[in-house]
């Protein structure tokens, strides 16, 4: 995700000077680490779904779930922990579609095979997004990290399929975003 030198386009709203033009801001992140972590996701999702939690209320007619209590969803390398989690379903249930969680924090972690960094990504809420195309969003102030390498912002939109990072900061709360990169990771 973040091997290569990273392009970073930023752009405001027109018109906007000083600090202002910070609050709008958009960093948009686009890097190729080669397919590993594509296909490690293409295969995490073949894999069961388990999901454990304290209490569940499960529609199977609507394919909405809601699951809290220290809820844990894994997903062959991935998991998903909160609060509290409503999990949307297609195909009768056998398919997952999206998942929304809450927590302090929600947290998304995708483990790599092999010498890969971890993904971790962190918000008080979180949507994750299981395909078109598959993605994680972090809302009212995410953390995305691998290895070193640092994301945060208001909202961080990961698309998990192209490895692209958009995060914004909020104009209302005067927050930035802020992305931490080291060159060194690189080589390790």
């Amino acid at each position: 995700m973040f091997r290569r030198k990273p392009r970073i386009q930023t752009s405001s709203a027109p018109g906007m000077r000083g600090p202002g033009r910070h609050l709008a801001q958009t960093a948009l992140l686009a890097v190729l680490v080669g397919a590993s972590p594509l296909l490690q996701a293409d295969a995490s999702r073949q894999q069961p779904i388990t999901l454990d939690a304290d209490h569940a209320e499960i529609d199977n007619v609507t394919g909405i779930s809601i699951y809290t209590g220290d809820v844990v969803l894994t997903q062959g390398l991935r998991e998903i922990t909160g609060d509290r989690m409503t999990v949307h379903t297609r195909s009768g249930g056998r398919e997952l579609d999206h998942v929304v969680v809450e927590g302090a924090p929600a947290i998304y972690t995708q483990t790599p095979d092999g010498d890969g960094r971890v993904v971790r990504a962190e918000a008080p809420r979180m949507e994750y997004h299981a395909a078109g195309p598959e993605r994680v969003i972090l809302l009212e102030g995410g953390r995305l990290t691998q290895g070193r390498n640092e994301f945060t912002g208001e909202t961080v939109h990961y698309n998990l399929e192209t490895e692209v990072v958009n995060a914004r900061g909020d104009q209302d709360t005067g927050r930035r975003i802020r992305i931490t990169l080291f060159p060194d990771d690189e080589d390790e």
